[in-house]
């Protein structure tokens, strides 16, 4: 075997708006020059990696954003900044920032892109060089344990902790601070001061002294000299300084906590919860975090976690468009339950909030929900004109998640009243357009409701075909009640088919999962339908 077929070099494709093509160009021939085939034009199904280049033109593009998703579905998408801009936060974060960069392909910044991408397709985090590299930053692997660090070294703590690790004695030594120089500079402090100290403050004051003389290095060794010499004030500067450092590395940690949700959102529900709340809890004035963390909650079923991210959210609101969000998100927390009325209130008054800020994309989506409520309470002619004028807000807003989830209700809408090629419709294109934004949840909600059409059409293979596929999708990010519906059609057509036990195994999953969520309601009907499958009592479970 010869050397270059040992190591076939790697085909990376760019994706980018025609208008940036001449900055595309120079990154084709750098990363060609860094040993990938790089390809600006064809070639999608056969490279490794499709790059992504976001510029102003490219966050705009349709065709870009398309073979973006598509890349994403193959799990072939990398991404890179060619020019300031905003890149849809659904196709995660860029992996490198070029756009300062000149195009040569020997510069510093070139080097985090071409270990990435080396990493991306070897599937091995850390080749390449990356471990030594500027990628591992605030942004990138590793993160939290950079942050960590930086707040010892902040602290003035990182040198005691490493020699501590290396001389235990010496981190005894540190640490030998004796009662008779504590006491003696907590006399020198209380002669200073005006007023005499209670018994737990000056019990408190002691602790301090005493951590503070133990720190050897850093502002707390400054401190620490400071105190001994009784200049109170300069201690409590030199902590000041520390404590503001601190802050900002918190701040740093948490909106890399904030990335990772971000990335996560689409794959790993649980992971992405994790994240948003350890950002949340860093940084807990940020409306945002409690809106995705309320999102990610509402999608496993937990709808109390949900309410109580969503009421914070609404604590630390401080616009109108963010009000709007926190008492949208509260309305769909309240329809979880079935409390259509203090809902439809929620997105009422979120509806008012909006249109005072002119937000056209957040009016849309109270209309959407509002024109739920109408649908759930069968005001059949209110909910289908509030729906279409929420589908032509999104539609002008472009909002293509709006739009997606309006076609989803309308096709609903349709459905209860009959008309089944207008729900096809709706339902299909809601799909599609779930697909295209690599929308796993979305699509598996749409799928559910075209099974359950094709089931009831008497078509039991199409649906079965269609429901599992549903069901692996909603399994994929823990949508729980996409995944409890699709457990209750899969019985329904093993029932049908004559299939008691698969019928049992399934209509006790849905009923289970329903009953978690909360909606036990929903979760009722299917006592009767395990009982009439034959499902009977069992010592070693609810039913055998």
């Amino acid at each position: 075997m010869t050397e270059a077929s040992a190591h076939p070099r790697r085909r990376v494709r760019l994706a980018f708006a025609e208008a940036s093509r001449d900055l595309a160009a120079p990154l084709a021939r750098a990363l060609e020059a860094a040993g990938f085939d790089a390809m600006i034009a064809g070639g999608d199904n056969e490279a490794d990696v499709m790059l992504v280049c976001w510029t102003p033109a490219g966050v705009a593009s349709d065709s870009v954003n398309l073979e973006a998703a598509r890349a994403r579905k193959a799990k072939k998408l990398a991404a890179v900044l060619l020019a300031p801009c905003a890149p849809p936060a659904s196709f995660g974060h860029p992996l490198a920032d070029l756009s300062a960069w000149r195009g040569d392909p020997s510069a510093r910044e070139i080097l985090p892109l071409v270990h990435a991408l080396h990493a991306q397709v070897s599937k091995r985090p850390f080749s390449g060089g990356l471990w030594k590299s500027d990628y591992l930053s605030w942004g990138g692997l590793g993160a939290a344990t950079l942050g960590l660090v930086a707040i010892i070294a902040n602290l003035g703590g990182l040198t005691q902790t490493i020699g501590g690790l290396v001389d235990p004695a010496a981190s005894q030594r540190a640490l030998s601070a004796t009662d008779a120089k504590v006491e003696e500079v907590l006399t020198l402090l209380k002669q200073k001061s005006p007023s005499s100290l209670s018994a737990d403050a000056e019990a408190a004051l002691r602790d301090s002294i005493e951590r503070l003389l133990a720190a050897q290095d850093g502002a707390r060794g400054q401190a620490a000299s400071k105190l001994e010499s009784g200049d109170l004030d300069g201690a409590r500067m030199a902590l000041q300084t520390a404590a503001r450092e601190g802050e900002k590395v918190i701040a740093g940690l948490s909106e890399t906590w904030l990335e990772i949700g971000a990335l996560a959102y689409l794959s790993d529900t649980f992971g992405a919860i994790n994240a948003y709340k350890r950002a949340s809890q860093l940084n807990p004035e940020n409306a945002q975090t409690f809106s995705m963390l309320g999102s990610l909650y509402m999608r496993v079923g937990r709808i109390d976690e949900a309410q109580q991210a969503f009421e914070q959210m609404m604590n630390v609101a401080d616009t109108d468009s963010t009000m709007a969000r926190a008492l949208g998100n509260l309305g769909v927390a309240a329809m979880a339950r079935g409390e259509l009325d203090q809902a439809e209130q929620y997105f009422g008054d979120s509806l008012e909030v909006n249109t005072r800020a002119g937000d056209l994309g957040g009016q849309g989506q109270d209309l959407n929900d509002l024109g739920e409520i109408y649908r759930v309470k069968g005001q059949f002619a209110k909910a289908e004109d509030y729906m279409r004028r929420a589908l032509k807000l999104a539609t002008e807003a472009g909002h293509p998640e709006g739009m997606a989830n309006v076609q989803l209700r309308l096709g609903r809408l349709a459905a209860d009243r009959g008309r089944i090629a207008e729900a096809t419709a709706s339902y299909t294109r809601s799909r599609e357009i779930s697909e295209a934004l690599g929308d796993s949840e979305g699509m598996s909600a749409a799928m559910n409701s075209l099974a359950e059409i094709e089931f009831n059409r008497g078509r039991i293979d199409a649906a079965s075909k269609i429901v599992e596929q549903s069901l692996a999708l909603a399994q994929e990010v823990s949508a729980r009640e996409s995944e409890a519906f699709a457990h209750g059609l899969i019985g329904e057509i093993a029932e049908k088919r004559g299939e008691m036990n698969a019928a049992i195994e399934h209509y006790r999953e849905a009923r289970t999962i329903y009953t978690d969520i909360g909606m036990a309601d929903t979760a009722a009907p299917f006592v009767d339908m395990l009982a009439r499958v034959g499902a009977t009592p069992s010592p070693e479970g609810p039913e055998n």
